[in-house]
This record gives structure tokens, C-alpha cells and sequence, in this order.
């Protein structure tokens, strides 16, 4: 049967003591905040003019000859 872990049994380090922290500064009470001024309402968009009609689209010039699919390796 093995022997239970004693915590206990471990030597402390002797360590040096803590420096006693500097105490804090009181933290400055916030400011109160300003009153925003309102908000602007947005603007309505101006009518937008129609798009131009949109170009047909130019035959791509040939590329390689489609190969049949039983030509690959």
C-alpha cells in the first residue's frame, strides 16, 4: 500500500517578506459627463439617376479547344 501524499511534510521556503504596498491614490471622482447635443436626422438620400444600360457582354475570344473528356490522362 503506498503511503498518502503529506502536504504537510513539504518544508516551506523561507521567504522574504512582502514590501507593504504604497497606498493607493483616491481615484479623482469622474466628471460628469456633458450633455450630447441631438443628433442630427439623416438626410434623405437624393433620387439617384437610373444606371446606364449595361453593355453586352463582348464574346470572350477562344480559348483552348475543348478537349474531349476521354483526351485527358
Amino acid at each position: 500500500a503506498q503511503q498518502p501524499f503529506q502536504p504537510q511534510s513539504i518544508q516551506p521556503q523561507p521567504h522574504q517578506p512582502l514590501q507593504p504596498l504604497q497606498p493607493l491614490q483616491p481615484l479623482q471622482p469622474l466628471q460628469p459627463l456633458e450633455p450630447q447635443p441631438p443628433v442630427h436626422p439623416i438626410q434623405p438620400l437624393p433620387p439617384q439617376p437610373p444606371l446606364p444600360p449595361i453593355f453586352p457582354m463582348q464574346p470572350l475570344p477562344p480559348m483552348l479547344p475543348d478537349l474531349p473528356l476521354e483526351a485527358w490522362p
